[in-house]
């Protein structure tokens, strides 16, 4: 018997809980839930007439005549409409003509308006004989429908329900909603309105669009229609479910859907819910007494949760709430019921498991303190709580002369260059924690070292345990510290070394451009007066070995003076003094052109130099002069390589919208190793004195740089004993859409 004690225990709390309205919270909550989760849209047979802001800021007065409201029923009922419910008082008379002309339009309605009705206090008193019947003035009664528009708040100030009628005058007196939906005798029980219906959906248009005739003909035709106030400044706005406040006009067409869609909601009565409550309680204590805590909790939750679905469903298929709350309330009872004979049961067990836990952390202790870096734990108050044997042997400090102190003095993160920060900082948890940073650390002797430091936030949060004493969480840091000076000396060599480097490179273009400089101007002395001489300017050479010899000293000079104009031009790229002149170039003549000019010298006797192009190219925006010494050193190249054979020039767009100019030729070829080292300044595949071929290296290297000065890229492919192809490709933006003429 003893056993039965829980259970019964359990049920006579909830049916008292229940009984007394503790639960009546829960099931609106869950009744909300559901109407959150089963949405439907209006059945669009009800349409509302809103007097909003716009129509209170464009007919200008308020309260409006009454010829106003005749001219709109006027016009709802030309427009076909079925029922016309003007949730507008007026059972205060106003001018004899305005109530004329009001009492004219009711009568050419032929009832087929409803006026409204309804109950109000006659003083600050709630005292029911105290309570006053308000409807129209009986020659506007006499000449529609009256209907009520009471609305009742709930225990939790809600209006959730609707009456479907009052007493009014001895009779029984419909309301809006059961008028509109013709659901006359069809209940007298207050029904719960059905707020999944989404207000949204329900037409709606401007009391002043109607009143002027604004509104599409077919909108009225047959339908039903309520006008109202939704206007803030007019007050008439309800407490409700779902939507926190909607206007009275709004809550009437909530409720009239409720009973033209068949959804008007019914709760389970307390006999079949406490019915249930108890069979759940009888079948599930003892199940739960066995089951270990966490397949309870899954079994108790994942029910709940499918209790709640059904529910759902249930009440998306039938017009029915049912009150669930006592059935989850009663096994999560058992189930605590069951948690605390399973905490008696593992007090023993507890206590072994702390005495566990002492000898891990002793483990723990042990091997904090075996660990080569520095290890600095600070409790939740910020004061150092641990301090390993490794931080002590950095920073010169005995453990106990640091516990229970502040950390800061022993750190220094100013001079990292990043915002001011303090171990003291993280007491703000607010405050995030920095990835790993470097610092100085402070010994205890007054001397310094550069140290890396990451931190740790670990957070223990509360335990549901109940033997759990913190009513907060516990926080701390755990500060790892490494001592990195010699690594800094290391990497600071290195930079030094790199920077070192880039000025002997700089050095050395500038030292280039200098020489070049100065070597330009004997040269041209040198290159002139043989020339005269050669050219015998100035009369006849008696010798003519002598002649020969000053044109070999012209041709050498002029050489000369070809190299060291490469060099230059190198050393201002990497210097970055060179400036592009752009034109706009017609590369197809400008093709032609340099084919001419290399075509004349002796090396490319017996070959063929070809050219072709794609039609209708665009033009191409680039610095002429570069682009002509690029193809010349191309193709003076590909020239030099083949002894005989074909050399090509194509032009064409690639896929992207760039312009490729490729130069081929059917040479010597270039090893697949050696590709990569072609285009560094003074590189050839050939470095011995004897080479075959001559030249200095620098064609390439020029015209890479020119090429990347332009924004484009110089590739080459090649394979040996069949020939080169080096392609130069301009980027898109340097395409002009026009063509060249």
């Amino acid at each position: 018997m003893r056993r039965f004690v829980p259970r019964l225990l359990v049920m006579g709390l909830v049916a008292a809980i229940y009984f007394m309205g503790g639960l009546e919270r829960v099931e609106y909550l869950l009744m909300d839930l559901r109407f959150s989760l089963v949405q439907r849209d209006a059945s669009k047979q009800l349409v509302l007439v809103e007097i909003d802001a716009r129509s209170l800021r464009l007919l200008d007065v308020w309260p409006w005549p009454r010829s106003h409201h005749a001219e709109l029923i006027e016009r709802l009922n030309n427009a076909g409409a079925r029922n016309i419910a003007v949730d507008i008082d007026f059972s205060s008379r106003s001018t004899p003509e305005q109530d004329a002309m009001l009492e004219r339009a009711l009568e050419r309605a032929e009832g087929r308006v409803i006026l409204p009705a309804f109950k109000q206090y006659n003083g600050w008193a709630r005292d029911p004989s105290a309570i006053a019947e308000t409807g129209p003035l009986p020659r506007f009664a006499t000449r529609s429908r009256l209907g009520s528009v009471v609305m009742r708040p709930e225990t939790d100030s809600l209006v959730r329900r609707t009456m479907p009628s009052i007493p009014w005058g001895g009779t029984d007196l419909p309301s809006f909603p059961v008028l509109l939906a013709d659901a006359l005798g069809s209940s007298s029980i207050q029904y719960y309105i059905d707020y999944g219906i989404r207000p949204g959906s329900i037409p709606r248009i401007s009391y002043v669009d109607v009143l002027r005739g604004e509104f599409p003909p077919e909108l009225f035709q047959g339908r039903d229609v309520i006008v109202g106030a939704s206007a803030i400044e007019l007050g008439d706005y309800l407490s409700v479910p779902l939507h926190v406040t909607v206007p009275g006009s709004t809550l009437l067409a909530l409720s009239t859907e409720t009973l033209s869609q068949d959804r008007a909601l019914r709760r389970t009565g307390a006999l079949p819910t406490l019915a249930v409550m108890a069979l759940l309680t009888f079948l599930l204590a003892p199940l739960l007494a066995r089951w270990p805590w966490h397949r309870g909790l899954l079994v108790l939750g994942g029910g709940s949760l499918s209790l709640v679905a059904a529910t759902v469903g249930l009440q998306k298929v039938m017009p029915v709430s049912l009150d669930i709350a006592p059935w989850l309330l009663a096994p999560w009872l058992c189930y605590g019921q069951s948690m605390i004979a399973l905490i008696d049961r593992q007090t023993l067990r507890i206590f072994r498991q702390r005495m566990a836990v002492l000898h891990r952390g002793a483990m723990m202790r042990r091997f904090v303190e075996s660990s080569f870096d520095g290890i600095i734990v600070i409790d939740p108050q910020g004061h150092i709580s641990l301090f390993n044997q490794a931080a002590e042997a950095m920073l010169g400090y005995r453990s106990e002369e640091l516990v229970d102190k502040p950390p800061d003095p022993l750190f220094d993160f100013s001079g990292d260059g990043s915002d001011p920060f303090k171990i003291s900082d993280l007491q703000n948890l607010e405050t995030p924690v920095p990835l790993a940073r470097e610092g100085l650390g402070l010994r205890k002797d007054g001397t310094t070292f550069v140290m890396d430091i990451t931190i740790q936030r670990a957070v223990l949060q509360i335990s549901r345990n109940p033997l759990e004493r913190r009513e907060v969480p516990r926080t701390h840091h755990f500060l790892t510290i490494r001592d990195v000076t010699a690594r800094r000396l290391l990497e600071e060599t290195q930079r030094l070394a790199a920077e070192e480097a880039i000025a002997a490179n700089r050095a050395k273009s500038e030292f280039m451009a200098a020489v070049s400089h100065e070597l330009r101007t004997p040269l041209n002395a040198i290159i002139g007066f043989s020339e005269m001489i050669k050219d015998e300017m100035l009369g006849p050479i008696g010798n003519e070995q002598y002649k020969d010899y000053s044109a070999d000293i012209h041709s050498s000079g002029s050489q000369l003076l070809a190299i060291i104009n490469d060099i230059l031009d190198i050393a201002k790229i990497e210097a970055g003094n060179t400036t592009l002149q752009d034109d706009l170039i017609d590369t197809e003549l400008l093709v032609e052109t340099v084919i001419g000019l290399v075509s004349a010298r002796p090396e490319a006797e017996g070959l063929t130099i070809n050219s072709e192009s794609e039609a209708d190219l665009p033009v191409l925006r680039a610095d002429e002069t570069a682009l002509k010494q690029v193809l010349v050193n191309l193709l003076s190249n590909a020239v030099k390589f083949t002894d005989e054979g074909v050399v090509m020039v194509k032009t064409a767009m690639a896929a992207d919208g760039s312009m490729l100019i490729a130069v081929s030729d059917t040479g010597i070829g270039i090893a697949p190793e050696e590709i990569e080292k072609l285009g560094r300044p003074f590189y050839q595949v050939d470095s011995s004195l004897a080479r075959k071929f001559e030249g200095t290296g620098l064609g390439l290297a020029l015209s890479k740089s020119q090429m990347a000065l332009h924004g484009g890229e110089l590739t080459i492919e090649s394979v040996e004993a069949e020939g080169t192809t080096v392609t130069c490709r301009f980027p898109a933006e340097r395409i002009e859409t026009a063509t060249s003429s």
